[in-house]
């Protein structure tokens, strides 16, 4: 099972541009799954959550964009840890830790990109990253 503990810890260590864009599909995914799994916890929030959670499968799809994201890249396990236990105010904080997370790596790997394909891709998922921490009330992960 995929867990957003589980994403950012694979997405911390990811070495290289192939191992952090396969990090960051996953991690978006599981993301998605997660945002979608809880938008209808909270009628407050609803709007907030599917915001959010457009922006993960955008961010998702960027990525997917990416010249060099393996062909071979894991999909997350069967079905994610959606925190099933956990408060709305919980998901948010740890949706919009793995967000920040998602926002450093793939504007440092942008920085690194030799291909403009890469690049953009990068570039383009770190914005919908951002949104994600910005629609949960995150504070600013640029």
């Amino acid at each position: 099972m995929d867990s957003l503990p589980a994403c950012a810890e694979v997405l911390q260590s990811a070495a290289g541009l192939p191992a952090t864009l396969d990090a960051a599909h996953r991690a978006f995914a599981t993301l998605l799954a997660v945002l979608r799994h809880h938008q209808e916890d909270d009628e407050t929030a609803f709007p907030a959550f599917v915001l959010a959670a457009n922006a993960a499968a955008n961010g998702r799809d960027w990525i997917a964009d990416a010249p060099s994201l393996p062909a071979s890249r894991s999909l997350p396990a069967g079905h994610a840890d959606l925190l099933p236990d956990a408060d709305i105010a919980e998901v948010a904080a740890q949706v919009t830790a793995v967000s920040c997370q998602l926002v450093r790596r793939l504007a440092a790997l942008a920085a690194a990109a030799a291909d403009p394909g890469d690049r953009s891709a990068c570039l383009r998922a770190a914005g919908q990253a951002s949104a994600i921490c910005d629609l949960l009330g995150g504070a600013a992960c640029r």
